[in-house]
């Protein structure tokens, strides 16, 4: 297990103080018309609220740096309530990867698995993500028997060279930029107007594939076990005949919902009705 990323708020606040010094001083140097006078004013106004902005934001990074002096002292409890605050007013894959590191050192092993795997989709190429990702998989009782095809993780690590993120934004920032470059040639003519095109519709493709496949792992179906025993059951309540027991850390899919239990399917195939805060989503809808 790889050690808690840390990451400090404290430069932002003081450049916006001394921000707020300077254009204090600037501020005061006005008043010699009105004009002045009023864009002093609102410079003043505008200056007000980048601070109680930076303010505001300084909240969740204060919780966070909380949680990691919680953590480094063993709290792990505490620093799970602390990363939970925090990750109401932020998201990022540090909060998210010692959010998890602090989920493993509790024995949740489930809530480490949906953590690391959240922070993989922001930040795909960190080695101690990818890293405790499948250490905490090693933990799992459950264990999956499938081998990843080499010639499909090669695919997938070539499509996940941007983020989930990036590749949507790309994706439809060079659809647009390559229906200009179509538009253009269509217009005044030209080879060069073509090689763009064509070369935009390239990078396009590219980022749209990617986009795809970061979808089909990102869905709101996928969730995780988070009881250590779990019995999947005929139908949606006790009542009905046992199917299979699985355990903490199992990756599921969500298939179907009823009040207070789903239906998942565990890997190969086999399914069941489970109650529903026994198993978490990895991904808000």
């Amino acid at each position: 297990m790889r050690r808690v990323a840390k990451w400090s708020s404290g430069l932002v606040v003081k450049c916006a103080a001394d921000g707020a010094r300077d254009m204090t001083e600037t501020a005061r140097s006005f008043g010699s018309c009105p004009k002045q006078r009023i864009g002093a004013w609102v410079i003043g106004i505008c200056l007000g609220f980048g601070i109680w902005s930076l303010g505001f934001a300084a909240a969740p990074a204060d919780l966070f740096g909380r949680g990691n002096a919680a953590y480094e002292s063993g709290d792990f409890a505490g620093a799970v309530a602390l990363y939970d605050s925090a990750a109401a007013g932020m998201t990022s894959a540090e909060l998210l990867y010692n959010r998890g590191n602090a989920h493993f050192k509790l024995g949740e092993i489930g809530r480490a698995i949906a953590d690391y795997d959240r922070a993989y989709v922001l930040r795909p190429h960190d080695k101690d993500i990818i890293h405790n990702l499948a250490f905490a998989r090693q933990f799992r009782p459950d264990k999956t028997m499938t081998i990843e095809n080499p010639l499909v993780r090669m695919l997938n690590d070539a499509l996940r060279l941007l983020d989930a993120a990036s590749a949507r934004v790309l994706s439809g920032l060079f659809f647009f930029l390559a229906l200009a470059a179509v538009a253009l040639l269509f217009v005044r003519g030209g080879r060069l107007f073509g090689w763009i095109a064509l070369g935009l519709g390239v990078v396009f493709v590219y980022c749209f594939v990617s986009a795809a496949s970061w979808a089909a792992v990102t869905g709101s179906e996928h969730a995780v076990v988070v009881q250590p025993e779990l019995t999947l059951r005929s139908g949606p309540g006790a009542e009905y005949k046992e199917i299979a027991v699985v355990h903490d850390g199992l990756e599921v899919m969500l298939r179907e919902q009823r009040p207070g239990y789903v239906l998942i399917q565990i890997p190969g195939g086999d399914g069941g009705w489970v109650e529903s805060a026994s198993v978490e989503p990895i991904f808000a809808r």
